[in-house]
């Protein structure tokens, strides 16, 4: 049972269990879903219990969305940009919003989730819902199908419980013309500023005050833990000239496609006649009258007359008998099989289901072709050797996942599996070679096992059908780098301080002056800089600096032909900037046309309800039941010891 366990939890029995799962598709999509394990609780909102384990996996989803959109990124900005503690913050305020949505009794039920899921058109194959696609797709954002119909049903809940106060605020025409003429508003700056990077290039720096520095943060010019690392990686890039497609094989899966394709995608326009089975007529009477119908059609009356005169189904009835078109399924089996065997305009004979006796004419029909074989042949060929070299991976998978478990080294696996023990050159961990930069390869190389015991790591789903086993071949410690490599980096920041001690004594110099009523031109001449100017300025623009012009827009209004009084501001890069603010010019007072004031309006009250939100989210927050262990979400689980 152990070993049945330690088997599941690895890459293979992930990869072997779905593929014994796939094929069995539940007719209840209820019965589709299952939920999971419990884990260490991370937080606790109203009782409800937030598990580091979905912490993690919302925060990996978030990361790869960002991997996908910024290919360049670096690990080391990811983890300084997205991490477990930011991730639980904004799942700890979904919890609120819903805590705070379920006790004023809004309800989104798993029928219409379920809906909605079916309807997605991500989740759709050859025009109907597949569990299968819906299944892989799920996985693939670290979730599993009960989750994501949680989550789709909770988003919309909350979703309700947001709109009761984003989308009810409102704004008054009076309302719109302050904001307008606050909004639209623009000033003129007038401004003198002294750059760091221009003074740092005055600034000079001694050997000996680069050695005294250099011993003094010795610890911040550390060379990192240096590794190598050994390493086996299987890939499906190693199967490629394994596998063989025969035109033979190519041929009857073009059949099968098609097949499947034209059977799917088939529409008709179908019409019939109902005589209904109920408790004033049996199955033989509803035959008889539909053998009664029949021999109306056969003396020359039309369809929709005999179906107008003979069908119990009222609502088509009076349209000449007409189901509108309909795709593949639609209909009974019974019904789908007698339509199969008509042509456009033929009647069948007469034909039972639950309902009754039906009798059925197709009045058109579109029947998408499949492009010919030599059009398909170059794709279907790759599909195939796909599936075979996945096959043959998978094969693999298993065999190594139990080698390198039960050996001391990777030598004897990687014969085993004809694979090729590879090893890098000194690295750390934030720089390991292009093929192991996976945050799992670094949690393995930190593990007990591996870096204490010298075990082979488990074997790593790296993604994208790609795998490792790594071993640490040698280490050596972290130690201080030489001051040869350092002296550029020291004299640039000993530079950047004198400049930054330079821009701080200018500015207290220009804070004593301005208290003895010094103007703009004097305080420009103090920083040796020219008096420029900015004209029209509006709010949130980046020039002459966006520090700059959110003070110029917190400065009282001067008199209409004066200045205002000079003021200063430190830049986030250590500029250092006085400016005033010369002339304000008010937004328009122009009334706005009936459409464009609609507009304005219904923008103004979107930013109300938001602001609105805002607030009742602090709200929820101060009053409700919530309970937070951030000290759990850095623990990672142990790697389980390994024979030797």
């Amino acid at each position: 049972m152990q070993e049945f366990r330690r088997f599941v939890r690895g890459p293979v029995g992930k990869v072997l269990l779905g593929l014994i799962i796939l094929p069995f598709v539940i007719s209840g999509f209820y019965g589709y879903f299952s939920g999971g394990g419990s884990q260490d609780t991370v937080a606790e909102v109203e009782g409800s219990k937030i598990t580091r384990a979905y912490v993690n996996s919302r925060t990996e989803r978030l990361r790869q969305m960002i991997r996908q959109q910024s290919p360049n990124v670096t690990e080391s900005m990811l983890d300084s940009f997205i991490h477990p503690q930011m991730v639980l913050e904004g799942i700890i305020g979904e919890q609120l919003v819903n805590a705070a949505a379920e006790n004023a009794g809004m309800e989104f039920s798993d029928a219409q989730a379920a809906k909605l899921i079916r309807a997605n058109p991500a989740f759709v194959q050859d025009g109907r819902f597949s569990e299968q696609t819906f299944e892989q797709l799920v996985r693939a954002q670290g979730m599993s199908p009960r989750g994501y119909l949680d989550g789709l049903r909770q988003d919309h809940i909350s979703q309700q419980y947001r709109s009761a106060f984003a989308a009810t605020d409102f704004a008054l025409p009076a309302e719109l013309a302050v904001q307008r003429r606050l909004g639209e508003q623009r000033r003129d700056v007038s401004y003198a500023s002294v750059s760091v990077n221009n003074l740092r290039q005055r600034m000079t720096a001694s050997d000996q005050d680069v050695q005294a520095f250099y011993q003094e943060h010795k610890d911040d010019f550390m060379r990192p833990e240096q590794l190598r690392v050994q390493y086996l990686l299987l890939t499906p890039d190693l199967y490629r000239d394994r596998v063989k497609v025969s035109d033979k094989q190519i041929e009857a899966e073009y059949q099968a496609r098609k097949s499947m394709r034209e059977s799917a995608s088939t529409t008709r326009e179908v019409a019939h006649v109902l005589i209904a089975v109920d408790d004033k007529r049996d199955q033989k009477a509803a035959m008889a009258r539909a053998e009664q119908a029949r021999q109306a059609l056969d003396k020359g009356e039309s369809f929709a007359e005999v179906a107008k005169q003979y069908s119990d189904d009222s609502a088509s009835a009076g349209k000449g008998g007409s189901l509108g078109t309909l795709g593949q399924g639609a209909l009974p089996e019974s019904l789908e099989s007698a339509l199969a065997d008509l042509k456009v305009g033929e009647v069948s004979q007469p034909v039972v289901s639950d309902a009754g006796v039906h009798l059925l004419k197709v009045i058109k029909e579109d029947r998408q072709t499949m492009p010919p074989l030599d059009q398909m042949r170059e794709q279907i060929s790759a599909d195939l050797a796909k599936g075979q070299a996945d096959a043959l991976l998978a094969e693999d998978l298993a065999r190594l996942e139990e080698l390198v478990y039960e050996h001391a080294d990777l030598e004897v696996p990687a014969e085993q599996v004809g694979l090729k023990v590879q090893s890098s050159d000194w690295v750390d961990l934030e720089n390991l070679p292009a093929a192991l930069n996976n945050d799992q390869v670094r949690q393995a190389l930190n593990s007990d096992a591996v870096r204490d015991q010298g075990h082979n790591s488990d074997l790593l789903d790296l993604g994208n059908g790609r795998y490792a086993a790594v071993r640490l071949q040698d280490t050596q410690p972290a130690e201080p780098l030489p001051l040869d490599q350092v002296r550029d980096d020291i004299t640039a920041q000993l530079k950047l301080n004198k400049a930054r001690e330079k821009a701080e004594s200018l500015a207290q110099q220009a804070r004593e002056q301005l208290e003895q009523g010094a103007d703009m031109d004097k305080i420009a001449a103090l920083l040796d800089a020219p008096v420029q100017s900015e004209e029209g300025v509006q709010r949130g623009a980046e020039e002459p600096a966006p520090e700059v012009v959110d003070a110029a827009f917190s400065t009282p209004r001067p008199q209409q032909g004066q200045a205002s009084q000079v003021q200063l501001v430190t830049l986030r890069n250590g500029d250092l900037m006085a400016f005033q603010v010369t002339a304000v010019e008010d937004g328009s007072a122009d009334p706005l046309d009936q459409q464009q004031q609609a507009l304005a309006l219904q923008e103004q009250a979107r930013v109300e309800g938001q602001r609105s939100f805002r607030q009742i989210n602090a709200y929820l927050r101060d009053s409700m039941d919530v309970s937070i262990h951030g000290d759990r979400l850095s623990e990672t689980p142990q790697q389980q010891p390994q024979p030797q």
